[in-house]
């Protein structure tokens, strides 16, 4: 455990200049960059003055029509994304999934994160939540692939 303390130290070299209600940070060496690689921040820092907005968990659903978006897993996980960004949003959060600082994803099978991930890249470019996945057996759902939740600070 001697390495701990040297970890510690250099911890907080990199932050992310991709929100300003929370810092990204890496660990250095490989694993660092490999998450930073990923677009998934080792840790994320966000300030205690302000109240956590946390999401249910959400399924592609068609905002306007209330039905379920099945089509394929690319739009699928698109509408996850538009419903987390409009949920935040009416919470307060001003840039939506753009400002979450963590992400907790259900999946049914593992080889739809990557496919998720790069959705999730492409519509908040630069911005690196912690995230964690979970791969399930099924969702309370029928014939749906993801559930994902999101949080973020509202700062006071």
């Amino acid at each position: 455990m001697n390495y701990i303390p040297h970890l510690v130290s250099n911890l907080f070299d990199k932050i992310s200049p991709g929100s300003a209600y929370m810092e990204s940070k890496w660990l250095p060496g490989p694993v660092g960059a490999m998450l930073r690689s990923s677009g998934i921040a080792t840790t994320t820092a966000v300030p205690l003055n302000g109240k956590l907005v946390t999401t249910t968990t959400h399924v592609g659903l068609d905002l306007a029509t209330g039905h379920l978006v099945t089509s394929s897993r690319e739009d699928e996980f698109t509408a996850i994304f538009t419903c987390l960004d409009a949920a935040l949003r009416n919470a307060g959060i001003q840039r939506g999934m753009g400002d979450a600082q963590k992400i907790t994803a259900y999946l049914i099978d593992q080889d739809n994160e990557p496919i998720l991930q790069k959705i999730f890249r492409n519509r908040y470019p630069g911005h690196s939540p912690a995230w964690a996945t979970a791969v399930v057996s099924a969702i309370v759902v029928p014939n749906i692939r993801a559930e994902v939740q999101a949080e973020a600070i509202l700062l006071q």
